[in-house]
């Protein structure tokens, strides 16, 4: 199908990544700016519930390889594969989520192609013929647009949460198999095993308040101030990945790009400056509060409201109105 965006899909379990309805909102705006149709690229094994899940979401076309051999196939197999579909497409742009799945696979699938690609994109556009990204830089206090050049199907990873995964006008797609020599596709390393992190008590996904610190509590022993604000909110904590690295926080606490993605109906961040990491695992959030003492943090860019202040100061006084109002202190 050419002259068309195509969206290479995510999906385990059967279960389709949130991050693939993203990329069809961005796709089927470009290709209705353009004039031109909407294809996606689904790879796995016995795909069946997925096509059905995928089928409705406003492409024009879905485009399948179902083969034993993708069942749990490694990253080189599948960008092997993207690649073959994609030469075969001739697509005008691809886009993949910037996932850790996309991480991985947009570089390698660039290179098989000699195509260019650009990762860690907030936005993507067609600008006088020619595929233009906007990308964040110094952690995300500045964005630059960057024009791709033309020599093949430029691919673009975009971030989690900058492209909402809005209602599409209902569409059916045909589905189309495609037809890949697995034979062909030389196989170096194999995955043996799929290692879960195991079930925890804490899920900040499932969290309808967040309370999110970062580097700006400056201390460990400060973390119970922000853990007493969440339970009195009656939310859960969570925080920004600079805590996890230094050990502060588990991992199952981290929330950004490495670590888990969360819309909760309020995300209050703490001393959180708003590196497009954790952008882009909060920005679907409901309501988002960002307290911070740098009025030019980028978290205030994505904040409903905004508050400049020591959060030594603000957050014991939320936490205290927040036990008023359910009565637990005299008022």
């Amino acid at each position: 199908m050419q002259s068309s965006i195509l969206v290479i899909t995510e999906h385990w379990n059967g279960q389709v990544d949130g991050i693939t309805y993203q990329m069809l909102a961005k796709g089927r705006q470009l290709a209705d700016s353009l004039g031109i149709g909407l294809a996606a690229l689904v790879l796995g094994y016995r795909l069946d519930g997925v096509i059905a899940a995928l089928q409705e979401k406003g492409m024009d076309v879905l485009l399948v390889v179902d083969h034993a051999q993708l069942a749990q196939a490694g990253a080189e197999v599948q960008a092997s594969v993207i690649a073959e579909a994609v030469r075969q497409m001739q697509p005008r742009l691809v886009l993949i989520g910037y996932s850790l799945v996309g991480m991985e696979l947009a570089p390698a699938i660039a290179a098989k192609l000699g195509a260019p690609v650009m990762t860690n994109c907030v936005n993507a556009e067609i600008i006088d013929g020619a595929a233009v990204v906007t990308r964040p830089l110094f952690d995300g206090t500045l964005h630059a647009k960057i024009a791709l050049e033309d020599k093949g199907p430029p691919l673009v990873a975009v971030q989690r949460g900058a492209t909402p995964s809005v209602q599409l006008p209902p569409r059916t797609a045909s589905v189309q198999p495609v037809s890949v020599d697995m034979g062909s596709i030389p196989v170096r390393s194999e995955v043996l095993e799929v290692i879960e992190e195991p079930v925890s008590d804490v899920d900040i996904a499932k969290a309808d308040i967040i309370v999110s610190v970062g580097r700006g509590i400056g201390d460990k022993e400060k973390i119970p101030m922000i853990e007493e604000l969440a339970q009195a909110l009656g939310g859960l904590m969570a925080c920004s990945r600079p805590l996890v690295d230094l050990g502060w926080l588990p991992r199952e606490r981290q929330v950004g790009a490495s670590g888990k993605s969360v819309s909760p109906k309020l995300y209050v961040a703490c001393g959180i400056s708003g590196a497009s990491q954790h952008l882009s695992g909060m920005s679907d959030s409901r309501m988002i509060v960002a307290i911070n003492k740098d009025p030019n943090a980028p978290i205030f860019q994505v904040a409903h409201y905004g508050v400049v202040a020591d959060l030594f100061e603000i957050v014991p006084a939320l936490t205290e109105e927040a036990k008023k109002a359910k009565g637990e202190v005299a008022s």
